[in-house]
């Protein structure tokens, strides 16, 4: 018994003095990773100006090709279509795949996709190219949205998407501006092919200084594990993608005819429309840069607020457009300012909700579900204006967030299942590995 006890301490010490090597969970008193956090962003930048960026250059597209632009209007629609046929999928795929290496690979493919967008030959290597991107999109995304998550504890998690999230703040303000003045100026190809050559240079940076991570271990297999947490995050997961599809339905009716809103509602001069939409993408970005802390703070209360004053400065739309371009400047920063928030609040609950082994999911079906309503929206407001006009397009984008208002409020619970627990335990001694 004696030698028994001796081989068991001997191979507890052997056990403590080499550990299996894999990347530590962050605990609360672990350093912000500030540095990896804004690789993250820049990342995030290069995938959303690369799905942006032909929204503003389909006329040039049109004329190099001889397509109509209804045509080159595909372009969007198969890039959304492959993020949607596909996120969930390749997340199932991937999920106990090591996450940085993965976002390598998905990052390599955004390069090489749109550096083939700026070489396609013909229209249809150019649709190709778009579907092979929307792909690495999506399987970008179903690493990107849960790698805050991994890299800080919950207490953090607000502050950590808020720093993320600015990358498709950014790409709103000044990448998908920029880039389309570059391919005013010189051709929709060397637009292209300049975002191809930063995203080579994104992959470097992930490659030496975003942290790895690893896969989060498989739900555990007994039953009362399984019953108590399971069926409930899955709920919650499922909540928080309802309201992603009622709030950004709703704002996407309006938002994809704003510029004709603006004009023929408004009566805003042409000629002012770029410099009104510059201020509200600057007014979102601001309301980004701040809104992480408060999220950490009021994990439960941001969001109702930020839904509930997206509704209330959507629908004051008609009747400060009524009181003049003052009201309505003021009124459109506040409304911006909201709509960019909610977003990050939405990813930042949903990351709270799932437990770690559910996190890949839930991130694919959160990029799932804004895709589809982005799409949605657009074709919303087709309707709402072939039925309505343009004068009801603020209603909608009022009514529909309402709804997911009324959603959230009414089953707290649900939505709030995981909210507030850390699913990074601390332990009584940290052991850091090198894994990069």
């Amino acid at each position: 018994m004696l030698h028994s006890r001796a081989t068991k301490r001997a191979s507890t010490r052997r056990f403590r003095r080499h550990p299996v090597s894999r990347p530590t969970h962050r605990t609360p008193g672990s350093p912000f990773p500030r540095l990896g956090l804004l690789v993250l962003a820049a990342a995030i930048f290069v995938s959303m100006s690369t799905e942006f960026l032909p929204g503003g250059l389909v006329p040039n597209i049109a004329e190099t090709f001889d397509r109509p632009v209804t045509d080159v209007g595909q372009l969007i629609t198969v890039f959304a279509g492959a993020v949607i046929l596909t996120t969930t999928p390749l997340a199932v795929l991937t999920r106990r795949m090591p996450r940085k290496p993965l976002a390598i690979i998905a990052l390599v493919g955004i390069a090489a996709a749109t550096g083939l967008t700026a070489l396609a030959p013909t229209f249809e290597m150019l649709l190709i190219a778009r579907g092979a991107g929307g792909v690495a999109h999506g399987l970008f995304w179903s690493v990107a949205a849960a790698y805050a998550a991994d890299l800080v504890a919950s207490s953090q998690l607000g502050r950590a998407t808020a720093i993320t999230a600015a990358g498709g703040s950014v790409a709103g303000v000044l990448g998908v501006p920029l880039g389309n003045a570059l391919g005013q100026a010189f051709g929709w190809r060397v637009a292209f092919g300049t975002l191809a050559a930063v995203a080579v240079l994104v992959v470097l940076l992930v490659a030496l200084l975003l942290p790895a991570v690893m896969p989060n271990p498989p739900a555990p297999r007994k039953a009362s594990a399984r019953d108590a947490s399971t069926p409930s995050a899955l709920g919650g997961i499922l909540l928080v993608c309802a309201i992603i599809l009622l709030v950004v339905i709703g704002q996407t009716t309006y938002g994809t005819y704003s510029v004709v809103w603006l004009g023929e509602v408004a009566a805003i001069p042409s000629a002012a429309i770029p410099a009104f939409l510059f201020g509200t993408g600057l007014a979102a970005f601001v309301a980004v840069s701040a809104v992480g802390r408060i999220a950490d703070r009021f994990p439960n209360g941001a969001m109702p607020v930020a839904v509930g004053l997206l509704a209330v400065l959507s629908a004051l739309f008609p009747l400060a457009a009524a009181w003049g371009i003052g009201a309505l400047v003021v009124t459109a920063l506040l409304q911006a300012m909201a709509f960019a928030v909610v977003p990050i609040l939405l990813q930042t609950r949903m990351m709270r909700i799932a437990p770690p082994h559910q996190r890949a999911t839930a991130a694919a079906l959160q990029t799932t579900a804004f895709n589809v309503a982005i799409g949605g929206g657009a074709a919303l407001g087709a309707l709402v204006v072939g039925a309505w006009g343009l004068g009801a397009l603020p209603w909608v984008a009022a009514v529909l967030p309402v709804a997911g208002l009324i959603l959230l409020l009414l089953t707290p619970r649900a939505s709030a299942s995981h909210a507030g627990t850390d699913p990074h335990p601390s332990p009584s001694h940290t052991e850091v590995h090198s894994v990069s």
